[in-house]
């Protein structure tokens, strides 16, 4: 098997079906939105299926050769516990599919070297949970541990880093900026090595476009998922592939121009239909 022809299943049947099997291995992929509108459930989806794979709970559709499973999936959580997004799944999922998962992530929580960088007032929050962020020292700043533990663990692997908007908000002064512009070209580098998958989070419109557009710029891939009116009362959930190298041409040569999707109580994340583009077929 190739290393060009390799993909990584995103375990998202109605995804999957559409891309042949996957997004290629080693991609750095940003997942950006609006709020709500699926980029979170998508990531969440994903990793839930890839664990159900793992496992063999699930197996792949036949004639995907081409197709890899992750050897394991990785959460990192800027600002958030590991309690708090299991909690996120086991409400948002079946029972099932939060036992399959709950054994199988591999969870880092980065929020103390988040928040010891942050200009937060901790003495206005005399509680616990802040008291125990505070006096961490600065060891290492927070991407060189980023650095560090993903060197470490993203080999082979799912990756999903949430979320982008804590490190774009940590780093966006002139200075700064230009530090983490830098991390996001390495970590698009080093991702094809590691011949995984890697999923960033980035809500959007609440940095200038400039910002969004460099960062987009620097991965690989970039799905944006966005609200739709279906009418006076309805809203309709969207997604579409803004970027994707290795995959672009693929779907515009199947005049694919939008996916509508919805959030399943009985499996998470889920493409409805596809919208072709317009005059073609």
């Amino acid at each position: 098997m190739g290393l060009l022809t390799k993909k990584i299943p995103t375990g998202i049947q109605s995804v999957d079906m559409i891309v042949k099997g996957g997004f290629p291995s080693g991609s750095f992929t940003l997942l950006t939105g609006e709020v709500g509108a699926g980029s979170a459930e998508f990531a969440f989806t994903s990793a839930i299926m890839i664990s159900l794979l793992k496992s063999g709970i699930i197996t792949l559709p036949g004639g995907n050769e081409d197709v890899i499973i992750p050897d394991s999936v990785c959460y990192i959580s800027l600002t958030r516990s590991k309690e708090d997004i299991m909690r996120e799944i086991s409400l948002s999922f079946p029972e099932d599919y939060y036992s399959a998962i709950k054994d199988n992530l591999i969870f880092k929580d980065f929020s103390k070297d988040y928040f010891k960088l942050s200009p937060f007032p901790f003495d206005e929050w005399p509680t616990e949970t802040f008291e125990s962020l505070r006096g961490l020292g600065r060891d290492k700043d927070l991407l060189e541990s980023l650095v560090d533990y993903l060197n470490e663990n993203a080999s082979g692997s799912l990756v999903i880093i949430d979320s982008l908007t804590d490190l774009v908000r940590m780093y966006s002064d002139r200075i700064k900026w230009q530090d983490l512009v830098s991390f996001l070209k390495g970590l698009q580098r080093a991702s094809t090595t590691w011949d995984g998958l890697i999923y960033l989070l980035l809500t959007a419109d609440i940095f200038e476009s400039s910002k969004q557009e460099e960062i987009a710029d620097c991965a690989d891939g970039v799905l944006v998922f966005e609200w739709g009116e279906l009418g006076t009362a309805q809203r309709q959930r969207t997604m579409y592939v803004k970027k994707f190298r290795g995959l672009l041409l693929q779907l515009e040569s199947e005049n694919i121009a939008k996916f509508e999707t919805i959030i399943s109580p009985s499996s998470g994340f889920e493409v409805s239909n596809v919208k072709m583009i317009m005059g073609r077929r």
